[in-house]
């Protein structure tokens, strides 16, 4: 996959599509965007009509943004300009909270160009796009990246964030009713929420509780390991690492009484994408052993919001069944803007590497040298 890790599949057939210049004749709707574009002209005439750009605002009077030689997207003018026409014949005040101007016409919201250009790439599955429940073309070549990425054998898109991956993981491993599972304490709502859908026992596990801090961290190995002797009929381990306050440990020997055991490790991995993508990184749980692990790419990395990915190695999963799973807990028409950026995170891990960290590093770095100065802190 080295040879194509600077390419970004899914993004590029959206941009091909794009620039088809075919007609949609399938949802969505917004018919990529055009269904606002006739607003979009129609303020743009207005503004043209009514010389809304004015002297003074050309000039600036010395004042504001648009007038401290600070550039202004054309699109994002007519946004600004179709506000104002709101409160009624392009005079300046405040739209009417019933969402009417002044003079009682419909007040017209109008999308800034760049929000018109994301819906350009808001397709559906037809051909040269894939289908994420049945990859066959640019999806499942962006999954592959992204595995080999990620260092899994198999990566899965998630449309709907990281619980997607939890609740089809615990759907998975739970594979007929009353299932028993090894679920730290302190879990993510979506974790009880898979084992609510899949009808499962949950036997929990007492977190470590850090003395210094207070926080509870995750299980200790001897913890996890007296629950896989007392419970050797479970069907699997799910703990969370790192907590949300970035604490975490060592997952390899916790994998190896897991697998010791004959159970799978499940890893809520939300908050640690960037792990094992630099030295100074935690290692990641797949490169510990873990056998599933979600992970929220757009907390930690650079997706959209909703985006995430499933990465599941090793032979203690139903793949076939997974998949299933996948399908049944997201959408069956999934976005593929979110999809895109997944694709583009994975692309500048692969092209940027530990380069991407960096900076963020180094600012963790002064901002912890900040903190030994002040006394009222304390590091953890």
């Amino acid at each position: 996959m080295e040879h194509k890790s600077n390419t970004a599949p899914l993004y590029e057939a959206l941009l091909a599509y794009r620039d088809s210049g075919q007609r949609s004749f399938h949802v969505p709707g917004h018919k990529n965007g055009q269904v606002y574009r006739r607003l979009l002209e129609q303020a743009e005439q207005q503004q043209s009509d009514r010389g809304v750009v004015d002297n003074h605002r050309n000039e600036g009077e010395g004042k504001g943004k648009r007038g401290m030689g600070h550039s202004v997207h054309d699109g994002e003018e007519c946004f600004i300009q179709a506000e104002e026409l709101r409160a009624g014949n392009g005079i300046g005040g405040l739209t009417a909270p019933d969402g009417y101007g002044s003079d009682g016409s419909a007040a017209a919201v109008v999308p800034v160009n760049a929000f018109l250009e994301m819906m350009r790439l808001d397709v559906t599955e037809i051909s040269g796009t894939d289908d994420l429940h049945h990859p066959e073309g640019a999806i499942l070549e962006a999954q592959q990246l992204a595995a080999d990425c990620f260092g899994a054998e198999e990566s899965f898109f998630l449309v709907g964030g990281s619980t997607a991956g939890n609740l089809s993981l615990l759907l998975t491993v739970c594979n007929e009713p009353n299932s028993l599972v090894l679920v730290q304490r302190n879990v993510h709502k979506s974790v009880i929420h898979g084992l609510m859908l899949a009808g499962a026992r949950a036997v929990f596990l007492e977190p470590w509780v850090d003395p210094a801090s207070g926080l509870a961290v995750m299980p200790s190995l001897e913890t996890v390991q007296a629950a896989v002797q007392a419970y050797s009929e479970a069907k699997a381990v799910l703990v969370t690492l790192p907590n949300y306050y970035g604490m975490g440990a060592d997952l390899t020997p916790m994998a190896e009484v897991c697998h010791a055991a004959g159970m799978p490790l499940l890893v809520d991995e939300a908050h640690g994408a960037h792990y094992g993508q630099h030295p100074e990184l935690p290692a990641s749980a797949l490169s510990c052993g873990a056998d599933g692990v979600v992970q929220s790419t757009h907390k930690m990395l650079s997706a959209f919001t909703m985006g995430a990915m499933l990465h599941v190695q090793g032979p203690r999963l139903n793949r076939s069944l997974l998949r299933q799973r996948l399908a049944m807990v997201q959408s069956s028409s999934p976005s593929y803007p979110v999809m895109a950026s997944l694709d583009l995170a994975r692309r500048l891990l692969h092209t940027q590497g530990a380069n991407a960290f960096t900076a963020g590093l180094a600012a963790v770095d002064a901002f912890k040298r900040g903190l030994a100065e002040l006394p009222r802190f304390r590091l953890l």
